[in-house]
Protein backbone atom coordinates (compact mmCIF):
# COMPACT_ATOMS: atom_id res chain seq x y z
CA UNK A 1 0.00 0.00 0.00
CA UNK A 2 1.60 3.31 -1.06
CA UNK A 3 1.96 6.14 0.98
CA UNK A 4 2.60 6.91 4.66
CA UNK A 5 -0.25 4.35 6.27
CA UNK A 6 0.08 5.94 9.59
CA UNK A 7 -1.94 9.58 7.91
CA UNK A 8 -4.40 6.81 6.18
CA UNK A 9 -4.97 5.22 9.75
CA UNK A 10 -5.44 8.35 11.45
CA UNK A 11 -7.72 9.47 8.98
CA UNK A 12 -9.99 6.87 9.55
CA UNK A 13 -11.06 8.87 12.92
CA UNK A 14 -12.69 12.01 13.38
CA UNK A 15 -10.20 14.35 14.15
CA UNK A 16 -10.35 17.09 15.84
CA UNK A 17 -7.09 19.22 16.82
CA UNK A 18 -6.29 23.13 16.53
CA UNK A 19 -9.13 24.70 16.94
CA UNK A 20 -8.00 28.06 18.04
CA UNK A 21 -5.64 30.89 16.04
CA UNK A 22 -4.89 33.55 14.98
CA UNK A 23 -6.54 34.33 10.87
CA UNK A 24 -4.53 35.89 8.33
CA UNK A 25 -3.95 34.75 4.91
CA UNK A 26 -1.10 35.41 2.95
CA UNK A 27 -0.69 39.32 2.00
CA UNK A 28 -0.28 39.20 -2.05
CA UNK A 29 -2.58 35.63 -1.76
CA UNK A 30 -6.69 36.76 -3.11
CA UNK A 31 -9.42 34.51 -3.90
CA UNK A 32 -12.42 34.79 -6.03
CA UNK A 33 -15.57 32.87 -6.80
CA UNK A 34 -18.00 30.25 -5.28
CA UNK A 35 -18.48 27.06 -4.54
CA UNK A 36 -22.07 25.05 -4.52
CA UNK A 37 -22.61 22.21 -3.17
CA UNK A 38 -26.37 21.23 -3.19
CA UNK A 39 -28.81 24.22 -2.78
CA UNK A 40 -26.14 25.37 -0.59
CA UNK A 41 -23.42 28.65 -2.24
CA UNK A 42 -20.23 29.90 -0.06
CA UNK A 43 -18.11 32.63 -1.27
CA UNK A 44 -14.47 31.55 -2.09
CA UNK A 45 -12.46 34.38 -0.76
CA UNK A 46 -9.02 32.77 0.89
CA UNK A 47 -6.35 30.62 -0.63
CA UNK A 48 -3.95 28.77 0.64
CA UNK A 49 -0.96 26.45 -1.71
CA UNK A 50 1.67 24.12 -0.95
CA UNK A 51 3.25 21.54 -2.14
CA UNK A 52 3.20 18.30 -0.79
CA UNK A 53 3.91 14.74 -0.49
CA UNK A 54 2.35 12.74 -2.92
CA UNK A 55 -0.12 10.05 -0.92
CA UNK A 56 -0.48 7.91 -3.20
CA UNK A 57 3.52 8.03 -5.45
CA UNK A 58 6.00 7.49 -2.68
CA UNK A 59 9.00 10.10 -3.66
CA UNK A 60 6.53 12.32 -5.82
CA UNK A 61 5.21 16.01 -4.68
CA UNK A 62 1.62 17.39 -5.56
CA UNK A 63 0.71 21.24 -5.36
CA UNK A 64 -2.60 21.57 -3.31
CA UNK A 65 -4.27 24.86 -3.54
CA UNK A 66 -7.24 25.18 -0.72
CA UNK A 67 -10.29 27.47 -1.82
CA UNK A 68 -11.83 27.89 1.30
CA UNK A 69 -14.84 31.10 3.20
CA UNK A 70 -11.72 31.41 5.99
CA UNK A 71 -8.32 31.49 6.16
CA UNK A 72 -5.85 28.66 7.31
CA UNK A 73 -4.59 30.09 10.47
CA UNK A 74 -1.07 32.23 10.49
CA UNK A 75 0.23 28.69 12.67
CA UNK A 76 -0.90 26.41 10.31
CA UNK A 77 0.05 27.83 7.16
CA UNK A 78 3.78 25.14 6.61
CA UNK A 79 3.78 21.98 4.73
CA UNK A 80 2.65 19.49 6.83
CA UNK A 81 -0.88 18.03 7.88
CA UNK A 82 -1.58 20.29 10.67
CA UNK A 83 -4.01 22.24 8.87
CA UNK A 84 -5.63 19.27 6.54
CA UNK A 85 -6.88 18.45 10.37
CA UNK A 86 -7.67 21.71 11.76
CA UNK A 87 -10.05 22.11 8.17
CA UNK A 88 -11.53 18.54 8.62
CA UNK A 89 -12.69 19.52 12.22
CA UNK A 90 -13.67 22.88 10.89
CA UNK A 91 -16.12 21.68 8.35
CA UNK A 92 -17.84 18.55 10.88
CA UNK A 93 -18.22 21.78 12.94
CA UNK A 94 -20.20 23.27 9.61
CA UNK A 95 -17.65 26.59 9.84
CA UNK A 96 -15.27 26.03 7.07
CA UNK A 97 -16.15 25.33 3.71
CA UNK A 98 -13.99 25.08 0.59
CA UNK A 99 -12.65 22.85 -1.38
CA UNK A 100 -9.20 21.51 -2.43
CA UNK A 101 -7.23 21.04 -5.61
CA UNK A 102 -4.54 18.41 -6.50
CA UNK A 103 -2.61 19.87 -9.34
CA UNK A 104 -0.34 18.05 -11.01
CA UNK A 105 3.47 20.78 -10.90
CA UNK A 106 4.64 19.36 -13.94
CA UNK A 107 1.91 19.06 -16.57
CA UNK A 108 -0.60 21.83 -14.06
CA UNK A 109 -3.60 19.03 -14.54
CA UNK A 110 -6.07 19.18 -11.95
CA UNK A 111 -7.15 15.97 -11.25
CA UNK A 112 -8.59 15.77 -7.69
CA UNK A 113 -8.60 16.73 -4.34
CA UNK A 114 -10.89 17.31 -1.30
CA UNK A 115 -14.35 18.78 -0.58
CA UNK A 116 -15.11 19.86 2.74
CA UNK A 117 -18.82 18.23 4.24
CA UNK A 118 -20.61 18.29 7.19
CA UNK A 119 -19.07 14.67 7.31
CA UNK A 120 -15.34 15.99 7.26
CA UNK A 121 -13.09 16.02 4.05
CA UNK A 122 -14.23 14.01 1.19
CA UNK A 123 -12.00 12.53 -1.91
CA UNK A 124 -13.02 13.19 -5.51
CA UNK A 125 -11.11 12.52 -8.48
CA UNK A 126 -11.10 11.93 -12.25
CA UNK A 127 -9.21 9.53 -14.61
CA UNK A 128 -9.41 10.54 -17.96
CA UNK A 129 -7.62 9.49 -21.51
CA UNK A 130 -7.10 12.73 -22.57
CA UNK A 131 -6.94 16.76 -20.13
CA UNK A 132 -9.34 17.37 -23.02
CA UNK A 133 -12.40 14.99 -21.62
CA UNK A 134 -11.70 16.42 -18.11
CA UNK A 135 -14.66 17.64 -16.38
CA UNK A 136 -11.96 19.79 -14.55
CA UNK A 137 -10.67 22.77 -16.23
CA UNK A 138 -7.62 24.11 -14.15
CA UNK A 139 -6.58 27.45 -16.77
CA UNK A 140 -3.03 28.60 -14.99
CA UNK A 141 -2.15 32.35 -14.96
CA UNK A 142 1.79 31.42 -15.52
CA UNK A 143 4.03 28.84 -14.57
CA UNK A 144 3.70 26.88 -10.97
CA UNK A 145 6.82 27.39 -9.09
CA UNK A 146 6.98 29.84 -5.68
CA UNK A 147 3.63 31.11 -7.60
CA UNK A 148 0.27 29.46 -8.52
CA UNK A 149 -2.52 31.52 -10.00
CA UNK A 150 -5.43 30.79 -12.47
CA UNK A 151 -8.70 29.60 -12.78
CA UNK A 152 -10.58 26.86 -11.88
CA UNK A 153 -13.99 25.78 -13.19
CA UNK A 154 -16.14 22.79 -13.97
CA UNK A 155 -18.13 21.20 -16.64
CA UNK A 156 -20.87 19.99 -14.14
CA UNK A 157 -21.29 18.59 -10.99
CA UNK A 158 -19.40 16.12 -8.94
CA UNK A 159 -21.02 13.70 -7.71
CA UNK A 160 -20.97 13.61 -4.23
CA UNK A 161 -21.44 10.63 -1.03
CA UNK A 162 -23.62 13.10 0.43
CA UNK A 163 -25.67 15.32 -1.52
CA UNK A 164 -27.80 13.82 -4.71
CA UNK A 165 -27.10 17.04 -6.24
CA UNK A 166 -23.53 17.26 -5.93
CA UNK A 167 -20.90 19.82 -6.02
CA UNK A 168 -18.95 22.63 -8.21
CA UNK A 169 -16.53 25.12 -7.76
CA UNK A 170 -15.58 28.19 -9.99
CA UNK A 171 -13.07 30.54 -8.79
CA UNK A 172 -9.72 32.72 -9.70
CA UNK A 173 -7.11 32.62 -7.57
CA UNK A 174 -3.45 33.61 -6.67
CA UNK A 175 -1.49 32.45 -3.88
CA UNK A 176 2.50 31.97 -2.72
CA UNK A 177 2.98 28.39 -2.97
CA UNK A 178 4.55 26.86 0.71
CA UNK A 179 7.08 24.47 0.35
CA UNK A 180 8.80 21.70 2.61
CA UNK A 181 11.98 22.32 4.13
CA UNK A 182 15.52 21.63 1.84
CA UNK A 183 16.80 18.12 2.24
CA UNK A 184 19.51 18.29 4.64
CA UNK A 185 20.02 14.37 4.00
CA UNK A 186 20.19 11.19 2.34
CA UNK A 187 20.65 8.22 3.86
CA UNK A 188 21.31 4.71 2.28
CA UNK A 189 22.22 1.18 3.32
CA UNK A 190 24.00 0.82 6.54
CA UNK A 191 23.80 4.44 7.35
CA UNK A 192 19.94 4.22 7.29
CA UNK A 193 19.45 1.18 9.24
CA UNK A 194 21.79 2.67 12.11
CA UNK A 195 19.87 6.22 11.69
CA UNK A 196 17.84 7.15 15.05
CA UNK A 197 15.16 7.79 12.53
CA UNK A 198 14.83 4.22 11.33
CA UNK A 199 15.25 3.44 15.25
CA UNK A 200 12.43 5.45 15.73
CA UNK A 201 10.47 3.42 13.59
CA UNK A 202 11.55 0.10 14.62
CA UNK A 203 10.54 1.13 18.42
CA UNK A 204 7.00 2.04 16.62
CA UNK A 205 6.32 -0.79 14.61
CA UNK A 206 7.56 -3.35 17.94
CA UNK A 207 4.73 -1.08 19.99
CA UNK A 208 1.77 -1.88 17.58
CA UNK A 209 3.02 -5.78 17.35
CA UNK A 210 2.89 -6.21 20.77
CA UNK A 211 -0.22 -3.62 21.06
CA UNK A 212 1.05 -1.87 24.19
CA UNK A 213 -0.53 1.43 24.11
CA UNK A 214 1.82 3.38 25.86
CA UNK A 215 4.42 2.30 23.66
CA UNK A 216 2.61 3.56 20.80
CA UNK A 217 1.82 6.21 22.13
CA UNK A 218 5.55 6.86 23.64
CA UNK A 219 6.81 6.39 19.93
CA UNK A 220 4.29 9.22 18.45
CA UNK A 221 4.62 13.13 18.74
CA UNK A 222 2.13 15.30 21.11
CA UNK A 223 -0.22 15.66 17.65
CA UNK A 224 -0.34 12.12 16.87
CA UNK A 225 -0.59 10.96 20.21
CA UNK A 226 -3.61 13.32 20.40
CA UNK A 227 -5.12 11.53 17.09
CA UNK A 228 -4.16 8.26 18.82
CA UNK A 229 -6.24 9.03 21.80
CA UNK A 230 -9.49 9.77 19.61
CA UNK A 231 -8.65 6.21 17.26
CA UNK A 232 -8.89 4.16 20.95
CA UNK A 233 -11.80 5.82 22.37
CA UNK A 234 -13.62 5.13 19.15
CA UNK A 235 -12.78 1.75 19.23
CA UNK A 236 -9.44 0.74 20.61
CA UNK A 237 -9.70 -3.34 19.53
CA UNK A 238 -10.60 -2.22 15.87
CA UNK A 239 -7.52 0.37 15.92
CA UNK A 240 -4.80 -1.81 17.06
CA UNK A 241 -5.70 -4.93 15.32
CA UNK A 242 -4.95 -1.88 12.24
CA UNK A 243 -2.26 -0.93 13.50
CA UNK A 244 -1.31 -4.65 14.24
CA UNK A 245 -1.72 -5.73 10.48
CA UNK A 246 0.10 -2.50 9.23
CA UNK A 247 3.41 -2.95 10.91
CA UNK A 248 3.23 -6.41 9.99
CA UNK A 249 3.16 -5.32 6.25
CA UNK A 250 5.77 -2.51 6.47
CA UNK A 251 7.85 -4.76 8.43
CA UNK A 252 7.87 -7.57 5.79
CA UNK A 253 9.54 -4.84 3.34
CA UNK A 254 13.22 -3.34 3.46
CA UNK A 255 13.71 0.10 4.05
CA UNK A 256 15.59 1.74 0.68
CA UNK A 257 16.09 5.87 1.60
CA UNK A 258 16.03 8.23 4.85
CA UNK A 259 15.20 11.21 3.52
CA UNK A 260 16.07 14.47 6.03
CA UNK A 261 14.62 17.60 5.95
CA UNK A 262 15.75 19.63 9.24
CA UNK A 263 13.51 18.03 12.09
CA UNK A 264 11.46 15.93 9.61
CA UNK A 265 12.17 12.77 7.86
CA UNK A 266 10.86 10.68 5.35
CA UNK A 267 11.59 6.91 5.39
CA UNK A 268 10.73 4.59 2.13
CA UNK A 269 10.63 1.05 2.27
CA UNK A 270 10.25 -1.36 -0.98
CA UNK A 271 10.88 -5.08 -1.88
CA UNK A 272 14.61 -4.52 -2.05
CA UNK A 273 15.01 -4.77 -5.78
CA UNK A 274 17.24 -2.23 -7.18
CA UNK A 275 15.21 0.05 -9.46
CA UNK A 276 11.91 -0.85 -8.13
CA UNK A 277 9.87 1.76 -7.04
CA UNK A 278 9.10 2.36 -2.93
CA UNK A 279 6.08 0.23 -1.75
CA UNK A 280 5.65 2.40 1.85
CA UNK A 281 6.79 5.29 3.45
CA UNK A 282 6.65 6.53 7.20
CA UNK A 283 7.47 10.30 8.07
CA UNK A 284 9.26 11.30 11.59
CA UNK A 285 9.80 14.00 13.40
CA UNK A 286 12.08 15.71 16.37
CA UNK A 287 10.05 16.32 19.70
CA UNK A 288 12.20 17.19 22.25
CA UNK A 289 15.04 16.22 20.79
CA UNK A 290 14.00 12.30 19.81
CA UNK A 291 12.79 11.03 16.32
CA UNK A 292 8.96 10.14 16.66
CA UNK A 293 6.47 9.02 14.22
CA UNK A 294 4.63 11.82 12.81
CA UNK A 295 1.83 11.91 10.69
Amino acid sequence: MPGSWLSICIGFATIGLMLGGSFASGAADSASGALQIGAERFALKCVFAVMEQDGVAVGKEKLTVFLSDLPVPDELRKASDDWVYWADQQARAGALHGVTLAIDPASGVWNGGRVLTRQGLEFYSETVSSPELSDLRFTPAGPLGDQVAGKVSMKKPMPSAHDDAGWRVEAEFRSAVIRRPAVSGVLTGAAALNSPPYKAVLAFLDACRKKDIDAIRNAMDPQSRETLAQMIAGNREEALNMFTQMAAETAALKLSKVTIRGDSAQLEFGDGKPGSEPRESLSVALSNGEWKLAQ
